[in-house]
């Protein structure tokens, strides 16, 4: 058989099995056998669905198994977490979210900017830490302009003592202190708004507003066990770091009220004024002091110590050695008589300013017990303008004394009743017949002198 024979057969073949099929097809397509094939092509549409849905649920499997798995490595390697536990709890996280963006009855009002913010804000409260916070860039400015000395508010710096937020002190010449608000005044609403599990940053936003308006404050005070209402109009605040008094025989009184932007400047121009009257003796006031600034506090205590003097421990509870600051020359006050005052508005570099003192020069310290403020906050960058004010470290004093939340305790207490304070007023001149804390800081003076 040659090629064109066997070309001629296959295309004979061909012709015939054309010819079958349409003799099927017309015997197939009769009206009897409709139904069958709609029947045919449902359980087909049906097998069709069947492993379209199984290889979906397969699929969805699969992703849940990999999302876990990437959810365990995140929670490993980015998170930190170290055990299952941790890890299921970061599930539940999700799973909260996802529940409040879909069931959530009011859920077209929350903005996942908002969620992410009180998400971040509770990570930071868990550690319980009262100077730990979270910052928008609204909050840093608002910070800034306190340490900075301009504001406009009551003029108080507020912390966190127990879980409740409370006055820490209250400001010179400021609206809080006219009022008759207290260093140690426990906050419990602000214009009705109860501040319980409010952080600091939360009570403050109630509390500023712009000069001339009210706002409605009420506090719980513990020496009375008693609360009171004020109502106080905020004012533009002007802070004041630094000034001195003399008595009529020839006693400095350096107020020191903070460590803030312009204490330094306003600190040695206080000094050049003590050394021009050249007094007998210095009371140190660091009353309602409740800080600012470590490189502040560094420059003004290079006054205070020998050049080499221990000024400050920075204690970072085993993450890194220990940081010694140390005086950088001898200062003018190193041989002078002095005496400190505190109370329980003084905290933080006030409280180490005065233990320092002690430490070193065996000053002593006449008032009340002090806030309880030993730890080092730093302020970190975040994204989108956002900052972390993190505790980390302590402040030691020279010989090694913790003082966060146990204060320092002066040789001599001399406590004021909240009259006293009212009809005083912390920051009026000199009145020896009423502050009797500062006439007995005068006094222990005298002996030193004489």
């Amino acid at each position: 058989m040659n090629a064109v024979e066997t070309n001629y057969d296959v295309q004979e073949d061909t012709k015939k099995r054309e010819l079958g099929l349409k003799k099927w097809a017309k015997k197939f397509f009769v009206r009897k056998n409709v139904i069958s094939l709609i029947v045919i092509l449902v359980i087909l549409l049906s097998l069709t669905q069947i492993a379209l849905s199984f290889g979906y649920r397969m699929g969805m499997v699969d992703s849940v198994r990999k999302q876990s798995q990437m959810n365990f490595w995140l929670s490993q390697n980015i998170l930190g977490f170290s055990n299952k536990g941790s890890e299921s709890d970061w599930y539940v996280f999700w799973d909260v979210w996802s529940k409040l963006k879909k069931e959530y009855v009011e859920k077209g009002k929350m903005e996942d900017e908002k969620l992410v913010e009180y998400a971040i804000r509770g990570i930071v409260a868990a550690t319980d830490d009262p100077f730990s916070e979270f910052l928008t860039y609204n909050d840093y400015m608002e910070l800034n302009g306190e340490l900075a000395g301009s504001f406009e508010g009551i003029g108080a710096e507020i912390g966190k003592r127990n879980g409740q937020v409370v006055i820490i002190a209250p400001l010179k010449n400021a609206p809080a202190s006219k009022a008759g608000l207290r260093a140690g005044d426990m906050i419990v609403e602000v214009d009705g708004k109860s501040t319980v599990d409010f952080s600091t940053t939360d009570v403050v936003k109630l509390i500023r507003g712009k000069k001339g308006t009210p706002v409605n404050i009420v506090v719980f005070r513990e020496s009375i066990n008693e609360r009171k209402e004020f109502e106080i109009i905020r004012d533009k605040i002007n802070i004041p770091s630094c000034d001195v008094e003399f008595t009529n025989d020839n006693i400095a009184v350096l107020h020191i009220y903070n460590f803030y932007d312009n204490a330094v400047k306003e600190f040695y121009q206080a000094v050049n004024t003590i050394q021009e009257r050249n007094p007998k003796g210095i009371v140190i006031d660091l009353r309602n002091n409740p800080g600012g600034y470590l490189e502040a506090y560094l420059e003004m205590a290079n006054n205070f110590f020998k050049k080499g003097e221990v000024v400050l421990i920075e204690d970072f509870n085993g993450k890194q050695e220990n940081e010694t600051k140390v005086s950088l020359r001898d200062g003018y006050f190193k041989d002078k008589k002095i005496v400190v005052l505190i109370n329980g508005g003084s905290a933080s570099a006030a409280e180490i300013l005065a233990g320092a003192l002690r430490d070193n020069n065996n000053v002593k310290i006449v008032g009340e017990k002090s806030f309880g403020k030993g730890s080092v906050q730093e302020l970190m960058p975040l994204k989108n303008n956002n900052f972390l004010k993190l505790t980390i470290a302590y402040w030691l004093t020279p010989n090694g004394t913790n003082i966060s939340k146990k204060g320092i305790e002066p040789d001599i207490e001399v406590k004021i009743k909240d009259e006293e304070i009212d009809e005083l007023g912390l920051y009026d001149s000199i009145n020896l017949s009423k502050d009797r804390q500062l006439k007995k800081a005068i006094d222990e003076l005298n002996k030193l002198i004489y």
